[in-house]
């Protein structure tokens, strides 16, 4: 075997090895029980579900947003699901107007209702705007909860956080869209049961 293929077999083992200790944490399962059960509730009440995040976080925001609003995998009318950040305008003005630290928290400022959910992905669990965003949506009265590493940093300190259980940020974020999916099956099921 080359150590191409042998490294390809090491990878997809090391995700799955995440991804079994993620499963194998009880506490962490009834996390996200807990997190479709908020979200479920928002969208029944008519509030949405935010999401933010930096980088491969930021896309993972964005493709867990588009699946509430276009379909995860019936079909059923569109659910509010927002990832910040996604116009590009708004981003640009408040990183030159204000700062970088602010292009979050400005947003669920503007956008944020009592009884919205935001979900914080962060693998770090310590970028200032996502810190800055989930204190905004506290003060507002949203529901929040983070997605994180192993550590958790700062952000699982201020916010009940999902903590995958690695270091790695390829395996974080494997990981953060494997939940995000688990969490839109089971929001879409229960609004197309409704």
């Amino acid at each position: 075997m080359s150590q191409t293929e042998n490294r390809v077999e090491e990878l997809i083992r090391e995700s799955i090895e995440v991804k079994s200790s993620l499963l194998a944490d009880v506490r962490q399962i009834d996390l996200i029980q807990r997190i479709a059960a908020s979200i479920i509730a928002a969208l029944k009440s008519g509030n949405k579900v935010i999401f933010c995040g930096n980088g491969g976080s930021f896309a993972d925001s964005i493709h867990l947003a588009a699946e509430f609003v276009s379909r995860f995998q019936k079909e059923r009318g569109p659910l509010a699901g927002v990832a910040l950040g996604a116009n590009n305008s708004t981003l640009t003005a408040i990183s030159n107007d204000y700062s970088f630290a602010e292009v979050f928290s400005r947003e669920v400022g503007a956008i944020g209702q009592k009884g919205d959910v935001l979900v914080a992905l962060s693998t770090s669990g310590n970028s200032e705007n996502i810190l800055r965003a989930v204190q905004v949506a506290q003060e507002i009265g949203i529901q929040v909860f983070g997605m994180t590493g192993q550590g958790g940093g700062r952000l699982a300190e201020i916010a009940e956080s999902l903590r995958v259980p690695s270091t790695k940020t390829a395996r974080i974020q494997e990981s953060h869209i494997l939940v995000g999916h688990v969490i839109c099956e089971l929001a879409e099921n229960a609004m197309v049961e409704t």
